[in-house]
């Protein structure tokens, strides 16, 4: 068990009993409020002062002070009450789904680490979502026309020239150049192919238009 000290208050000199362990702590008096550092008694407690009803100044009032065994510095004022692991948003620090990658609450994306931005558009009319697919559809048109001209040029060339054996004429039923003509279909038809794709099936849609306030 631990040893007591007597304790004298150099206010009212009162005597205290207290463990040994609060020595050089600060206290407070409980009989007239005035906080010191204990100390351990080496004599005879200070006189009282005299009673002098004149010159004795009014009772302090007794402050919601902790009790004489409390150290008044306390060195952790905050305690841990509660710990919450739960996954939260950096941006607004609600919490997320565990697995989920945008929040619900802002549109901060976790990944980009860009917030999702809500933007005003007009809304297409039929007119404009026509004149956007006209371009594919005059691509679609080029492909059968190329197609066909080809199909016709290397069935009926030769019929058409017939015996003519002018240079010029005979020129075009030569098989390089049904070649190049060949090659240069090819071309047309890969670049036009590729545009109404992505006119006609990729963004069929037009692309609306931003407000500006």
């Amino acid at each position: 068990m631990a040893s007591t000290v007597v304790i004298i208050c150099p206010e009212c000199g009162k005597q205290i009993n207290a463990p040994e362990n609060i020595l050089g702590k600060k206290v407070r008096c409980k009989s007239c409020q005035a906080a010191f550092v204990a100390r351990a008694s080496a004599g005879k407690p200070p006189s009282k002062k005299p009673a002098n009803p004149a010159k004795t100044s009014p009772p302090k009032p007794a402050p919601a002070k902790p009790s004489l065994d409390e150290d008044e510095d306390d060195p952790n004022p905050y305690g841990l009450i509660d710990v919450d692991l739960s996954k939260r948003c950096p941006e607004c620090a609600n919490e997320m789904e565990e697995d989920a990658i945008v929040c619900l609450t802002c549109g901060y994306n976790t990944q980009t680490r860009e917030r999702h931005k809500t933007l005003k558009t007009y809304d297409n009319t039929v007119t404009e979502q026509v004149s956007w697919m006209i371009p594919g559809i005059i691509c679609v048109l080029v492909i059968i026309g190329t197609i066909v001209f080809d199909i016709w040029y290397l069935m009926n060339i030769d019929a058409l020239l017939g015996d003519d054996d002018s240079w010029y004429k005979s020129m075009w039923a030569h098989g390089g150049i049904k070649l190049w003509v060949v090659i240069v279909s090819i071309f047309i038809l890969f670049f036009t192919g590729r545009f109404a794709i992505k006119r006609l099936i990729l963004n069929y849609s037009r692309p609306e238009v931003e407000k500006i306030k």
